[in-house]
């Protein structure tokens, strides 16, 4: 499997997960960071977004708003929505640290990642690249990024021993 179809697996993954997970509370909190740690780690794999193939080619259909509305509700059953974030952590000092979402960071992905799917299940690969590649960049990586560091932080100040000693049987299938 090239890494292409590596990342379509994943974004089925997080599809999945994000429209029929069933998890709760901190075993939500960890799926999500499991789904997002790698849907992240497949996309740095993509090849350059850009093709000679892209010049003539339309436009990806958008995700519609009925199915962004499924993913809303579908984060609240993750254990929090708001946290703290700077958005270029370049700078020191660092900037002044602003609010993020959980439910807006999922819902971003979600369409920005979804969209390129369904252009490689439509036989449009190059497109598909584009969508994820360049979104990755420019728009779903920074939400994606926040999201895992807000998870991470959540995760080791709340439920971090319970969830290692409480091991789910699905966590074995669902890891792979």
């Amino acid at each position: 499997m090239d890494s292409v179809d590596q990342f379509a697996a994943e974004a089925r993954r997080f599809r999945e997960w994000a429209l029929n997970g069933s998890d709760q509370a901190e075993w939500a909190a960890r799926g999500a960071l499991v789904r997002l740690t790698k849907l992240y780690a497949a996309a740095l794999e993509l090849p350059p977004a850009w093709n000679e193939e892209l010049a003539d080619q339309p436009d990806a259909k958008s995700v519609g708003e009925d199915e962004c509305r499924a993913v809303t509700v579908a984060c609240r059953r993750l254990p929090f929505d708001l946290y703290g974030e700077v958005f270029d952590t370049l700078p020191v000092p660092p900037e002044q640290p602003v609010v993020g979402s959980l439910t807006d960071d999922f819902t971003d992905i979600y369409r920005d990642v979804i969209a390129g799917l369904r252009e490689y299940e439509s036989g449009r690969r190059a497109q598909a690249v584009w969508e994820w590649g360049s979104g990755l960049r420019q728009h779903w990586g920074e939400h994606a990024t926040g999201a895992i560091r807000a998870l991470h932080c959540w995760l080791a100040s709340n439920a971090a021993d319970r969830l290692a000693a409480e091991a789910e049987p699905s966590d074995a299938a669902e890891s792979r």
